[in-house]
């Protein structure tokens, strides 16, 4: 890889807040070339498969090959990894994801209440489901990894020694090797696969993944194209990574460069990536979005009609996935939201529960007709004023049980000291939920149209 001054037009430096970030080594003009990373330097299914060859009916994914890499190469204390491979690269890794919401799970999980495990009782309901589904995904991963390694090869077998046979201890190595290789912290999107959208198109690329997020673009670097994107197929042969100065603006020396991780919600940012986008403030409400599926589950079962109308949803596409969206200009529901609560509040007015009492629902979802009926909308809507009040009372209640808790106190006397910022992280949650909540609330009260 060329790393000279015409080469490589960034360098890593460490930040004031977000640890390391790649910062602009010259003038950078638009599209500028800022490095560019030979395909053997990567680290994906393509590169990694002659030394963990799999066959059968369930070979490794991507996720899987590349977490199994680290795992059997992670680096002991400060040392180097070991890794006659990847090793120089490997060690420039984080060292640990302490601070990660993963790792406390997967700690609270063995018996332990160290670290940030205190924290996961003030989590938000929404956030904390999405922590165990992301969870499962890692046990699952965790299982087919073990079982692989019962069939390991001579060069895997070589590594595996007593240091990694201790359960704890291999689990939480695994967890350090998970986070690392995927999307979650430092893969990317990288076409390997005929299909596109194949959860296999991912890499670890070095330099890269040095770079932090950016909510809105701002100095925001992006891959160039390759002859897979351009033709839309798998790469006929191996292909490096080349990354582009942002299109829109000149970078000069000495500033940051970004790399924008996605229109993610901080509900999203916060599970698979351990941070969230700045804190709202108290009158500008920032785009945001909170997830409402467990009180409007709980609203909907509730009823008599709860069953019918889960099965009803499920059969249409509409079972889940409810949320309210705000920004600087709009506040609403979703419209998966208020085809359910339509529904929902049709049965609620009616004492039989029957097909038949559905089609003007149908005709509303199908665009034949605009609502089911004048009282139908109020008493959704009333029903959405509802839903808003609870999660107003629950925000309230988790911000005050942040505040009387003293959650920052927990890591203090040990080597903690990202709880603070975490726990703010938490409150920026709560807050979005309440101040989403509540302008949603005003906007229906009002009668505005959604």
């Amino acid at each position: 890889m060329k790393t000279g001054t015409g080469d490589l037009l960034v360098e890593c430096k460490e930040t004031p807040t977000a640890g390391n970030g790649l910062f602009a080594r010259t003038l950078c003009t638009p599209s500028s070339l800022l490095f560019a990373v030979p395909p053997q330097a990567l680290m994906n299914i393509r590169t990694l498969k002659s030394f963990h060859p799999t066959s059968g009916p369930t070979p490794l994914t991507a996720t899987q090959m590349i977490s199994l890499h680290l795992y059997i190469n992670r680096p002991h204390g400060s040392e180097d990894s070991l890794d006659p491979h990847y090793g120089p690269y490997i060690s420039t890794l984080p060292r640990e994801f302490d601070s990660h919401p993963l790792t406390w799970i997967v700690r609270s999980k063995r018996g332990m209440e160290s670290g940030g495990v205190p924290l996961l009782k003030h989590l938000p309901p929404s956030v904390h489901a999405c922590l165990v589904k992301l969870h499962d995904r890692f046990c699952q991963d965790w299982d087919a990894i073990r079982a692989y390694l019962q069939t390991a090869n001579s060069y895997i077998s070589s590594k595996y020694d007593a240091y990694l046979d201790n359960n704890d201890v291999s689990t939480s190595n695994y967890a350090w090797a998970w986070l690392n290789g995927t999307f979650n912290t430092r893969c990317i999107y990288y076409r390997l696969k005929a299909s596109k959208e194949h959860s296999d198109n991912l890499t670890l690329c070095p330099i890269l993944d040095f770079a932090n997020h950016t909510p809105n673009g701002l100095h925001s670097m992006t891959p160039a194209s390759s002859e897979a994107d351009i033709w839309d197929s798998a790469p006929v042969k191996q292909i490096g990574f080349r990354l582009l100065s942002p299109a829109d603006a000149s970078v000069q020396e000495g500033e940051e460069i970004f790399l924008a991780y996605g229109a993610h919600p901080n509900r999203t940012l916060f599970v698979e990536y351990g941070f969230v986008n700045e804190s709202l403030g108290n009158v500008e409400i920032a785009d945001g979005e909170v997830d409402v599926q467990d009180v409007v589950e709980s609203l909907i079962l509730d009823h008599k009609s709860g069953v019918f109308v889960k099965s009803v949803l499920e059969d249409e596409g509409y079972w889940g996935d409810w949320t309210l969206y705000c920004s600087a200009e709009s506040a609403q529901p979703s419209w998966r939201l208020i085809t359910a609560l339509r529904l929902h509040c049709l049965f609620v007015s009616n004492n039989t529960i029957h097909h038949n009492t559905i089609q003007s629902w149908h005709d509303v979802i199908a665009g034949k007709r605009e609502m089911i009926s004048d009282g139908n909308e109020l008493a959704w809507k009333e029903s959405l004023i509802t839903i808003c009040d609870t999660i107003i009372t629950k925000a309230q209640a988790g911000l005050d049980s942040l505040e009387n808790d003293g959650a920052e106190e927990y890591g203090h006397g040990g080597g903690d000291r990202w709880l603070p910022w975490m726990c703010e992280n938490i409150r920026t949650l709560w807050r979005e939920e309440l101040l989403i909540a509540t302008a949603v609330k005003e906007r229906t009260l009002r009668g505005d149209d959604f």
